[in-house]
């Protein structure tokens, strides 16, 4: 079983692995912050995204949990994964 969850706008540890990076366009009208420069991004338009994995040990099983990272573009995905 995996848990989904958006990620702090601090930098994970490193036990985080990028697990996918696309660019997306999403059909939900929310809006959300730039992980890398923080600005407004509307997920019906253009925009980046990276998805985080790390294991998660659980009783009797390998289990794992997932965050997703939100980016105004590319380059401002680049930006923040220095720092992972």
């Amino acid at each position: 079983m995996s848990r989904t969850s958006r990620l702090g706008r601090s930098h994970p540890g490193p036990e985080w692995r990028v697990s996918h990076r696309a660019a997306r366009t999403d059909w939900t009208d929310t809006v959300e912050r730039c992980a890398a420069c923080h600005a407004r991004v509307d997920m019906r338009d253009d925009h980046y995204q990276m998805v985080l994995d790390r294991d998660v040990d659980g009783p009797g099983k390998l289990t794992f949990e997932r965050q997703r990272v939100v980016f105004c573009d590319e380059s401002c995905a680049d930006e923040w994964s220095q720092h992972v």
